[in-house]
């Protein structure tokens, strides 16, 4: 994995905008469009590390590196 401290920005259509404001409603507690994004960035991250993993794709060492970064409430699901 690489680390790259620059921020990156995405460009999102007022389509994906409104779908993260009915998301950002949807949950009790505070949150900002950001953290639904890095929810999902995270969840998609921790299927994709299982998938490739269990294809044989990457090694045993690769996917428990990788797993230092999944959140722990994900590790459960994974």
């Amino acid at each position: 994995m690489t680390r790259n401290d620059k921020p990156s920005f995405i460009r999102l259509s007022p389509q994906q905008v409104s779908k993260l404001e009915v998301m950002k409603h949807s949950i009790e507690e505070p949150v900002t469009r950001k953290d639904i994004i890095d929810g999902m960035i995270d969840s998609g991250y921790a299927v994709a590390l299982k998938t490739v993993y269990d294809a044989g794709l990457i090694s045993k060492r690769t996917y428990e590196d990788g797993l230092k970064v999944v959140p722990e409430y994900l590790k459960g699901e994974i």
